[in-house]
């Protein structure tokens, strides 16, 4: 079990960004400073094979350019939030307008993904990880309230394991999120799309053209109903208008259903026999299949990005919560502090 760092680049802004490396005898796993990146994960196959299974670049250029938020922290808030704006009670806040020029995405322009996290290696009794710290001020973004974030990587055996801690001088709202896209085949030697997937959710995100959500409906009898594994081809393939509308594949929240041990997704990939098992305390998952990745270019190991490259599991509160959910909203405050947990766990079967 090991720990350590290096420089891995430099931005445009000259800025160091570090790499580091979390290994044991399950895993091996790099992170960046810049945006918290997941940057790759090594994990073994049913024959011992160790491939990376998670979508990355090669340099911080690219990370800087063209990455569709590969393995990045998002914030202050997950997803869109419609006509970039909010009310809090009598408050109202503008917000940049990042997508289409109308909405915002995962916290606008300088988001938390574009930041260099001050970051800190540590080693505790069986676990070792990465700790980073982030200062947002009153209105970056035009997002209320100053705010101090804290994210733990902790690698514990076969299971990686985040937490996002954040606290505010003043009433906010945050929804942290990461953004990592996973392939289980290993160095992507094939699409997501003969992948396995299930879900514990009976209720999914009805979206419009701007993949903003505008009702709850049960998955019975959809190409969103995953409460028993099933190829993930079988959704991808179908002419839904739902699934359609939003590049051919899937790119809608699903209610994570209230269970013991916090159950969201497992997926699995029968050729390598790889499996990822999600369990979270958040009330909403985002599943994103890549269905625009063929416009990304090559990602790392000079391999060519195609459509259905790979799936993220965007673990999170309510998309859109001051429209779509408004009596679902948490307000932090100085007496009310953030709390995310997402496990990880990696197996073979």
């Amino acid at each position: 079990m090991e720990v350590f760092s290096e420089v891995f680049g430099y931005t445009k802004n000259n800025e160091e960004i570090k790499i580091f490396t979390l290994k044991n005898n399950y895993l091996e796993i790099e992170l960046l400073s810049y945006g918290g990146i997941v940057k790759s994960i090594l994990a073994p196959d049913k024959s011992g094979n160790m491939e990376n299974i998670a979508l990355g670049m090669d340099n911080i250029l690219d990370y800087e350019e063209r990455s569709p938020y590969f393995g990045a922290l998002v914030g202050r808030i997950a997803g869109r939030i419609s006509n970039g704006d909010f009310f809090l009670g009598e408050e109202h806040y503008s917000l940049t307008q990042n997508n289409n020029n109308i909405n915002t995405i995962h916290g606008g322009d300088n988001n938390f993904s574009k930041k260099n996290w001050k970051a800190l290696e540590f080693e505790k009794d069986d676990t070792i990880g990465v700790e980073l710290q982030l200062f947002s001020s009153h209105l970056e973004e035009g997002f209320p309230g100053n705010i101090n974030i804290t994210v733990r990587y902790t690698l514990k055996n076969n299971s990686l394991i985040i937490e996002y801690l954040g606290n505010t001088d003043r009433p906010t709202y945050m929804n942290l999120t990461n953004h990592s896209y996973f392939n289980l085949s290993g160095n992507c030697k094939t699409t997501i799309e003969n992948h396995i997937l299930q879900l514990n959710a009976d209720k999914f995100t009805v979206v419009d053209n701007m993949t903003l959500p505008v009702n709850l409906k049960n998955v019975t009898d959809s190409p969103f109903d995953f409460r028993n594994p099933k190829l993930l081809s079988n959704a991808l393939l179908s002419k839904d208008e739902q699934i359609s509308i939003v590049g051919g594949g899937i790119d809608h929240g699903f209610i994570i259903n209230e269970d013991l041990q916090q159950m969201v997704s497992f997926l699995k990939d029968p050729i390598s026999g790889r499996t990822l098992k999600v369990a979270s305390n958040q009330k909403m998952v985002v599943i994103y299949t890549g269905n625009h990745l063929d416009k990304i270019g090559n990602i790392s190991g000079n391999i060519p990005c195609k459509k259905y490259q790979g799936i993220c599991f965007e673990t999170q509160d309510y998309t859109d919560i001051f429209r779509f959910a408004p009596d679902k909203v948490t307000i932090y405050d100085k007496d009310k502090n953030y709390y995310q947990k997402t496990v990880f766990t990696f197996g073979i079967d």
